[in-house]
């Protein structure tokens, strides 16, 4: 199971429904979107940082760095994150016929 699966799966349980598949892919999609956009939170956050040029990692530092901060997204949205998948959820699932209104 891949991390954007496990986020979704930690979005909030909800009421059994006829269409499921379509469901799960909407909570995937959310949850990946929610771990896009930590990513780029965390990839802002570092370029911010000034560099001290004592190490100097040049290219592969730079890949490194980006699959870490992918992976740390990942990972953050897995657990909870921000909230933000599970209400971008909200937002859609009415309109996808996939919750009631609130």
């Amino acid at each position: 199971m891949n991390s954007i699966s496990t986020a979704s799966s930690t979005l909030k349980e909800i009421r059994p429904s006829a269409d499921t598949s379509k469901e799960g892919k909407l909570r995937e999609a959310c949850a990946g979107f929610e771990a896009l956009m930590l990513k780029q939170l965390l990839t802002s956050a570092r370029e911010s940082i000034p560099e001290s040029g004592l190490l100097d990692g040049g290219y592969g530092e730079e890949i490194f760095q980006s699959l870490h901060d992918e992976q740390l997204a990942r990972h953050m949205a897995a657990s909870g994150g921000t909230g933000f998948g599970e209400l971008l959820y909200s937002q859609l699932a009415p309109s996808a016929n996939l919750r009631d209104n609130r």
